[in-house]
């Protein structure tokens, strides 16, 4: 009994990781992230949410955003373990914002894998973010993406929107969000 939400976030304390359809990402107005239950969903769930589109395919290859915040961390440190268990591929993007994204936020997660054993590829790119990663999955075949989630104030990403929200709406692929 209560919301699904509620029920989704008590029963996952008993779990490694939870699995949800991407059936109903927030929306792209500040309104609509506002009401959105997969958002609500993604800020209280105390583990690692697996957003998934139907059908799901195997996976082969995953893209990381990397932007060196501890969630980026928390889905760096996913990616590891991935690109090991799984034997798959692996693209590490940053988007440079030319003060505190640069190229060495990119080359502390090369030298992360490195010592970890895993070969990766690496994109730096300047833009869009949300945009960047969306394009990057596309034009790199990626069958999943391994993201932080939310990292600012709840209320400054409901006004502005959020890279997360927009890789939610947009992905084919999917997408794991890293508490």
């Amino acid at each position: 009994v209560g919301t699904v939400t509620r029920q989704i976030c008590e029963r996952a304390r008993l779990t490694d990781l939870v699995v949800v359809s991407l059936s109903y990402p927030p929306g792209a107005e500040a309104l609509a992230r506002l009401r959105s239950g997969f958002r609500s969903l993604l800020q209280r769930c105390p583990r690692p949410i697996l957003a998934a589109p139907v059908p799901a395919m195997p996976i082969a290859s995953a893209l990381l955003p990397y932007d060196g915040s501890p969630k980026a961390e928390e889905a760096l440190f996913a990616a590891t373990y991935l690109a090991l268990s799984w034997k798959i591929g692996l693209t590490v993007l940053t988007v440079s914002d030319g003060q505190e994204t640069t190229e060495a936020t990119q080359q502390r997660a090369r030298d992360y894998l490195e010592r970890h054993g895993v070969q990766a590829n690496y994109v730096l790119a300047e833009g869009a973010a949300g945009v960047l990663i969306s394009e990057t999955a596309r034009e790199r075949r990626c069958d999943m993406v391994v993201i932080g989630s939310y990292g600012f104030n709840p209320l400054l990403e409901i006004m502005l929107g959020s890279s997360v929200d927009q890789v939610l709406r947009e992905s084919r692929v999917p997408v794991l969000l890293c508490r």
